[in-house]
């Protein structure tokens, strides 16, 4: 068994997961969610959508 494609998806996840975390620290916000990194625009519009509802309807 070859250990090459599992080293290599190993390495890739734990370079994407501290890259993620560089760059939310640069920015000032705290580390995104799996579903926002996965889905961003959802999240952008349900967050939208959140804060047209707290101000209610015109």
């Amino acid at each position: 068994m070859n250990l090459f494609p599992a080293l290599g998806v190993t390495l890739g996840l734990i370079i994407g997961y501290y890259s993620v975390r560089i760059i939310a620290a640069r920015m000032g916000k705290p580390l995104p969610s799996l579903g926002e990194l996965m889905f961003p625009l959802h999240h952008t519009d349900s967050k939208i959508d959140q804060a047209n509802k707290r101000r209610g309807k015109r």
